[in-house]
């Protein structure tokens, strides 16, 4: 507290009467269990109504402080946090210290009808837009191509995009976006959608080849520099994103990053990015890093001073909850950053409910080492890498983790790396995945590693749009992954035909080994692609496909397999002896869980199949490789068309109607919903944040 002394009694007698309100202020404000905080807030204001906080920072610190006040310490404390935008120019941190009670949790809430938005994004000026004078650009889109110089007003968001994909060492996951009114458009790239093919490789070991890029003078160093390169090199469900160079003497093209998966092959499919040769399209932009500007075709090429551009900058998380126990998030949205958005780790009793993760450039949401948490109605979408992972749970010791990831949205992820960018991830035992809906992503909807695990009641349509040799479920390696269900889920439009599909894609894969999962009562529509059924086991033992539907799938359930001695040999490898070694697969726990894994290894293919409907289509069971006399197909029916009734069908459990299946009308999803849509509609004229 600063005193000033001034000439005459009365103004210092004033001054202190005024510095003394304030300090009582702020202590009733530090014995409330109500704080309150605004984007036209004070942090040296006491956090009520009236006079709120500005920061989340400051927020949490008064939490902390409420809970240890042993008047206060049963009653918890709330923060409400009122509607607009909140610039997060640091991370937001909620540690052990801040933790609530079990029955008086901490709670962080959107105040009543409004939408608090974290962002880590830079609203660009509308008065930095020009016409762009640069004759790098294509020649037909010259005249309607726009660049502000966001360096000079402020952005300093200028590190580049660094390389990321499948083996990638160290990939740091900062990748750039720029959004019009709320809505991500597409980093300059040619062609403008799909691919090119490899057309020749000329030097495998220094990965330069040649393919159909029209003039290459345009793509010359001097001309596109920060060019990069989005590619499936060697293998259609391993994609990396890397420098690239043209030589247009040699009308070549060379990846200037060397490691020992991206060795480019004939006929592999990539596009050309992050050039301003490629800015031809409406609704496409590039970033010049070293000079700081940005270059924009504006969406139906509108005058951008119209609307608002927003950059994505911070790169850091926004949100970081490590240690915390007993605490709530509800209504928030965090948004528009270049790296990851909310980090949690090592948390138990955390609910984080009705709130929207969106447009990051990593991952969207981290909650690792997580023990009986919530992650319950919230949109997630728009990625350069994942949507989310969770891990929990104890697989040694077969504790579960008990947190239930119920009711989200998930869409869009992969942005920046194609494959293994999934919706969903969980890592651990005995977690829930119920009731979600996960759509439109170019790979898989749920990655599944560990034990014990139920995914039920989920969702899934229009996912693997791009990678081959995938399934909506991705699960691969590993022989201790066992004891997970698959229960009454919905599998609709998986995968995709076409020139660059060599294997297939399925609703549920069980790729190398996975072995001793349930598929039970499932529909999959439209779910076989290539020479994958709608489930496909490559391998694996002990896995039960049972009281499924399949209806628009070429095969229901497809097998590889493999000869004995591969199979034995494949647990000599380090990485699967490492595996068993990390789950304790050798030790009484486990064999007291699965007592066939004992003999696993001199065990033949011996998968159940059995009543599954299968509509149409040429076969319910196709053998990729000898077939197995050892896997037992029995009591399925094969019909022409769907019965209207299913359980005229001898053995066949009833299935739950197709509007149990989803999220349905969840009240935090909806609130979410509605947050999304209106991200921005309630800003005023586009203007600086």
């Amino acid at each position: 507290m600063v005193w000033h002394c001034f000439d005459g009694m009365g103004m210092h007698m004033k001054t202190q009467l005024y510095a003394f309100a304030v300090f009582v202020s702020f202590c009733a404000a530090a014995d409330s269990r109500e704080f309150f905080v605004s984007p036209s807030g004070d942090d040296s204001a006491p956090g009520t109504f009236e006079a709120p906080f500005a920061t989340p920072g400051r927020a949490t610190a008064a939490v902390r402080a409420a809970m240890k006040s042993a008047a206060l310490a049963d009653g918890g404390a709330t923060v409400w946090f009122r509607g607009g935008t909140y610039p997060m120019d640091e991370t937001w941190k909620i540690g052990k210290d801040d933790s609530g009670s079990r029955e008086f949790p901490a709670m962080y809430r959107a105040w009543k009808g409004e939408t608090p938005v974290f962002s880590g994004g830079w609203t660009v000026p509308p008065a930095a837009w020009r016409k762009a004078d640069d004759s790098r650009l294509p020649a037909s889109a010259r005249d309607k191509v726009w660049a502000a110089d966001v360096k000079a007003y402020g952005y300093d968001g200028l590190e580049p995009d660094g390389p990321c994909g499948f083996k990638i060492p160290n990939a740091q996951y900062r990748i750039r976006s720029l959004y019009r009114n709320g809505r991500m458009l597409v980093l300059a790239r040619h062609p403008d959608r799909g691919f090119i093919s490899i057309s020749d490789v000329i030097d495998a070991t220094n990965r330069t080849f040649t393919a159909d890029i029209g003039d290459f003078e345009r793509w010359s160093p001097e001309s596109s520099p920060g060019l990069q390169a989005l590619g499936y090199w060697r293998y259609l469900w391993a994609d990396q994103t890397v420098p690239a160079a043209v030589d247009p003497k040699a009308r070549t093209i060379r990846l200037c990053l060397v490691d020992v998966w991206n060795y480019p092959e004939k006929g592999a499919p990539f596009y050309l990015q992050n050039a301003l040769p490629a800015l031809d399209a409406p609704g496409e932009w590039f970033f010049d890093v070293a000079a700081g500007v940005l270059y924009l075709r504006p969406p139906e090429d509108a005058d951008p001073q119209n609307d608002r551009y927003d950059l994505s900058c911070a790169a850091h998380t926004l949100l970081s909850v490590k240690g915390a126990r007993h605490v709530r998030f509800e209504g928030l949205v965090f948004s528009t950053g270049r790296h990851h958005g909310v980090e949690m780790s090592n948390v138990e009793d955390v609910a984080f409910e009705g709130c929207v993760v969106r447009d990051f450039g990593g991952t969207g949401f981290f909650m690792h080492g997580a023990r009986n948490c919530t992650v319950r109605g919230n949109v997630f979408h728009s990625f350069g890498h994942r949507a989310m992972e969770v891990s929990g749970g104890d697989r040694r010791k077969f504790e579960g983790s008990g947190t239930v990831v119920e009711a989200n949205d998930i869409s869009d992820t992969g942005r920046a790396m194609r494959t293994y960018s999934t919706g969903l991830s969980i890592n651990g035992c005995g977690m829930t995945l119920v009731r979600n809906r996960l759509h439109d992503l170019p790979s898989s909807a749920f990655g599944v590693g560990g034990n014990e695990h139920l995914i039920a009641s989920n969702l899934v349509e229009d996912v693997v749009l791009e990678s081959d040799d995938q399934g909506g479920v991705d699960m691969w390696g590993d022989p201790t992954w066992r004891g997970n269900r698959f229960v009454h889920n919905i599998w609709r439009n998986i995968g995709r035909s076409g020139e660059y599909v060599r294997c297939g894609q399925a609703g549920i894969r069980f790729d190398d080994a996975i072995s001793g999962n349930l598929v039970y009562g499932n529909r999959f529509d439209n779910c076989s692609c290539g020479s994958f059924g709608g489930v496909q086991v490559h391998a694996g033992r002990d896995n039960v496909i049972r009281n499924n539907l399949f209806t628009r799938c070429r095969y229901g359930v497809s097998f590889t397999t493999w000869p004995m001695k591969r199979w034995r040999d494949y647990f000599k490898r380090e990485g699967v002896k490492g595996c068993i070694a990390e789950a304790g697969a050798d030790g009484a726990a486990f064999l007291a869980k699965y007592p066939e894994f004992s003999s696993t290894v001199d065990t033949p293919m011996n998968d159940i199949v059995e009543h599954n409907v299968f509509v149409g289509g040429e076969s319910l069971v196709r053998f990729n490789g000898s077939r197995e006399p050892s896997v037992a197909v029995r009591d399925n029916a094969c019909v022409e068309r769907l019965p209207e009734d299913l359980s005229s069908i001898p053995g066949f459990d009833p299935l739950p109607p197709e509007n149990a299946i989803g999220p349905g009308a969840d009240p935090f999803l909806a609130r979410a919903l509605s947050a999304d849509g209106m991200l921005f509609a309630a800003e005023a004229a586009p203007g600086r944040r």
